[in-house]
């Protein structure tokens, strides 16, 4: 799996594009470990709230679900974790038009709180899914990381709350911003 664009907006949401190669699975149908794994090191991840057209709980629709929509979840379960609760609950949704776009490629959206904490988040849960698929994810010390991205947290909200921060946003409001995954994995801000 992998992000190729990810757009900030200022209602606080963000949008994903994600792409799957058509060797890889789309489904936890495909790849069962993915979820089973994912609810051992995140357990409150399976109490998630999920509107599908099934009516399932989110631990049973991630049996039977996109890869992209376990790790729109995982992406909530990680910002949440960062703040440990507190705050209104994040809410995400997960949609593909494979008559428009390629085979394999799903669009993400997100809200988050924190620009920086809900891109390291992001960053997170990719090599999260991607160690779960490939059967490596002792490699990933999550502790470690969510204590990382606390540090970001606090980080983030000293320097947005300077002068000279408060102006780039208003200027930047006008715009939005826009950043794009290049293929060397540098980010590009546009806007």
């Amino acid at each position: 799996m992998k992000i190729t664009e990810i757009v900030f907006y200022d209602t606080h949401r963000a949008k994903l594009v994600v792409e799957i190669p058509e060797t890889d699975a789309y489904s936890t149908e495909e790849a069962p470990q993915i979820p089973r794994i994912l609810f051992k090191l995140f357990p409150r991840m399976a109490s998630q709230r999920c509107h599908n057209d099934s009516g399932f709980s989110f631990r049973r629709e991630a049996q039977a679900t996109e890869i992209p929509h376990l790790f729109e979840h995982l992406i909530i379960e990680i910002q949440d974790q960062v703040r440990r609760g507190i705050g209104a609950p994040f809410a995400g949704e997960t949609h593909w038009n494979w008559n428009v776009d390629p085979r394999g490629r799903f669009h993400v959206m997100v809200d988050y709180d924190d620009e920086l904490v809900a891109l390291g988040a992001i960053r997170l849960a990719e090599r999260v899914i991607n160690a779960l698929d490939s059967k490596d994810i002792s490699s990933i010390d999550m502790p470690r990381e969510i204590t990382r991205l606390r540090e970001l947290g606090k980080l983030s909200r000293r320097i947005m709350s300077s002068p000279s921060a408060r102006s780039w946003r208003a200027q930047v409001q006008k715009n939005g911003r826009r950043m794009e995954m290049q293929e060397s994995n540098a980010v590009t801000v546009a806007g």
